[in-house]
């Protein structure tokens, strides 16, 4: 297999795309402002969710790119040597036009024939069964027609091989390609993703959308069958350029030689802070660039959760003044700045950043008299689960740094309530993503047909010419769709307008909130 870079991947992931007809696809916004109402975008299908039932896209039927993800439900996972807060995933979609044969042949070419990957190295899975669909043994033939051993092919259930963005909607098998991670140079015979699962790290996915759940979980064919697959950019470099972690690949080295350099320390021995710190300053700086600012709320707070837990990791490698951090921020730009739009601003995005860090050095001052009193104020040796959650949430100090400093003092920490409640949060913070991502899925289906929003608000802010398009509500909130409008919709960090309408009936109503769902505005009435 040859060994590229990045860059050079990314260059070939474009070309074999443009060779088959594809379009490149421009990204949506990372925060998810343009196409839909989560808080991020989390996949690349995400902006494709009012296309998967028929509905046609303007730029065709074959469409590809490579989108910028966030995602930090697992964020106290980073440290370790695959989860990341930022991504990129490289995707390829076909809308009613190719399908499963398709798909598994122009997988195999591009990982074989234009990457070089050893096919004695891959394995792959496929459908099982259950009472809903039949087992994908069609998926399984197009497999071993391209060269794929039988053996190599493992037939996983539901859980592992069926994908939904919700439990009403297009809903579909996939069919998942493994790479050999073990030790030895090539797998035993017998080795598949069900047989071998530690030696077999997931490259790509290929989801086949071929059926429709309705609200009484009734699965029908759906009438235009489509492919959405997903390939991690950065586990794919990790594997094309043999190294142990994605951290160690060109997409991080230069910012862990930079670590290296500013404290005088070496990444080996320290490799858990050095990725905390390199994975959370590049989400980060790509959170500021589209305009959120740190705060307390919503994907503004979860920009203030990065810096900080990336500012005490860095200092807990070696401390140093205001003034080495601030010049260490200043120069990563260089770093990040090729992976930025050209137009980003990326000296104020290292103001922002350092303006955060330099309050929160007066939070941490707060949160160590909290901590203070706590241990001299302790009579049972322990210091009790609700305490240490509470400096945990208040101030987003990890249970590791207070261990460190509890144990200076000989005491210990009640950590099973606090393991109990981190598994709630960690729960409810899952729970609330899933439901903003349905909340995207309801809204598209009532919005079949409906045009862009033409938005007046530059114009005026009144208007008497207006027309209702659509009136519907979703778990009991009124929403109205105009054909155009004055009111100035969430986006990119700044607040929507208020106001009233008057509708035909005379009926007068107030707008609460204004979002943009894929340049649809909806205005909710309160």
């Amino acid at each position: 297999m040859e060994k590229i870079s990045s860059k050079q991947l990314r260059e070939r992931w474009n070309s074999f795309r443009l060779s088959k007809q594809h379009i490149y696809l421009p990204e949506s916004s990372l925060i998810g402002g343009k196409e839909s109402t989560a808080m991020f975008t989390i996949a690349g299908m995400q902006q494709l969710i009012p296309y998967l039932s028929g509905k046609e896209h303007l730029l065709g039927k074959r469409l590809f790119n490579i989108q910028k993800c966030i995602r930090t439900v697992d964020i106290d996972e980073v440290g370790d040597a695959s989860h990341l807060t930022f991504f990129e995933m490289m995707g390829n979609r076909s809308l009613g036009d190719y399908f499963k044969k398709e798909s598994v042949q122009r997988s195999w070419e591009f990982l074989v024939d234009e990457l070089g990957f050893d096919p004695k190295k891959l394995a792959v899975t496929v459908f099982e069964w259950d009472a809903d669909a039949p087992r994908d043994d069609e998926t399984a033939e197009y497999r071993m027609s391209v060269g794929m051993p039988e053996e190599r092919i493992a037939y996983m259930a539901a859980d592992n091989n069926r994908r939904s963005p919700g439990p009403v909607w297009p809903c579909w098998p996939d069919t998942e390609i493994f790479y050999w991670v073990g030790e030895s140079m090539f797998p035993p015979k017998w080795s598949n993703p069900k047989t071998d699962e530690d030696n077999r790290l997931e490259i790509w996915n290929n989801v086949f959308m071929e059926f429709y759940r309705d609200d009484t979980g009734k699965l029908t064919k759906l009438k235009n069958q489509n492919v959405d697959t997903g390939m991690w950019f950065e586990r794919m470099a990790k594997v094309l350029q043999e190294k142990p972690t994605v951290f160690d690949t060109d997409i991080f080295s230069p910012l862990i030689d930079l670590i290296e350099r500013t404290l005088d320390i070496s990444y080996k021995g320290n490799e858990r802070r050095c990725r905390i710190v390199a994975d959370h300053i590049r989400t980060a700086f790509f959170l500021i660039s589209h305009d959120i600012i740190p705060s307390n709320e919503g994907r503004w707070y979860v920009l203030r959760r990065l810096i900080r837990r990336m500012y005490y990791n860095f200092m807990l490698l070696k401390p140093v003044s205001e003034q080495v951090f601030d010049s260490f921020v200043s120069t990563i730009v260089t770093f990040v700045d090729a992976l930025m739009e050209a137009s980003s601003d990326t000296k104020n995005i290292s103001i922002v950043f350092i303006k955060e860090t330099h309050q929160f050095q007066k939070t941490i001052n707060n949160w160590q008299r909290l901590l203070d009193e706590l241990i001299t104020s302790n009579t049972t040796k322990t210091i009790s689960g609700k305490d240490i959650f509470k400096l945990y949430d208040t101030f987003w100090f990890p249970l590791e740094l207070t261990k460190e400093i509890v144990e200076e003092h000989w005491l210990s920490l009640d950590t099973k309530w606090f393991d109990k409640e981190m598994i709630a949060q960690q729960e409810r913070s899952r729970a609330w993503s899933k439901d903003m991502f349905k909340q995207g899925i309801d809204r598209a289906s009532h919005l079949q047909g409906i045009p862009p929003t033409t938005f007046i608000g530059y114009e005026t802010l009144t208007s008497d010419t207006i027309t209702l398009l659509k009136d519907f509500e979703i778990q009991g909130q009124r929403i109205l769709v105009f054909d155009s409008t004055p009111f100035y919709a969430e986006s990119w960090g700044q607040m929507w307008d208020r106001g009233t309408i008057s509708l035909d009936n005379d009926q007068k109503v107030n707008i609460i909130h204004v979002q943009k769902y894929n340049w649809i505005f909806l205005h909710f009435v309160g």
